[in-house]
């Protein structure tokens, strides 16, 4: 699949589906005449970073990921950990999100109420 095709089916600009190549994310992509040709493992490594990067998982941790995968299976208790540990951050920042929009919710229903 060509890079035009892939960014419009993920919701990701070219220039953002480059930078993930360039900073080994997604692997490496085949390219056909000069031509990027994403692969299957191409589009499934774009959606998992993609998914990472909207938890806000940083770059850094993403690479590390990708280079256990790539490693082989030797290397699955040390993703885990390190999956483990993007699930406990995110469980934080969930938290705080959640505290947040509750402080929200009660202004919103104070101002309702007639409150100043």
């Amino acid at each position: 699949m060509k890079i035009g095709e892939v960014a419009k089916q993920t919701n990701l600009s070219e220039d953002t589906l480059r930078y993930y190549e360039k900073n080994d994310l997604i692997g490496e992509v085949p390219r056909e005449n000069g031509i990027r040709d994403y692969s299957e493992q191409n589009l499934r490594r774009i959606s998992f970073v993609k998914c990472l990067r909207g938890a806000e998982v940083p770059v850094e941790v993403i690479r590390k990921y990708v280079e256990l995968v790539d490693a082989g299976e030797d290397t699955l208790p040390e993703r885990i950990k390190l999956i483990e540990a993007q699930r406990e951050a995110l469980e934080q920042k969930l938290a705080e999100i959640q505290a947040a929009y509750d402080k929200i919710v009660y202004k919103i229903n104070y101002y309702q109420k007639g409150g100043k």
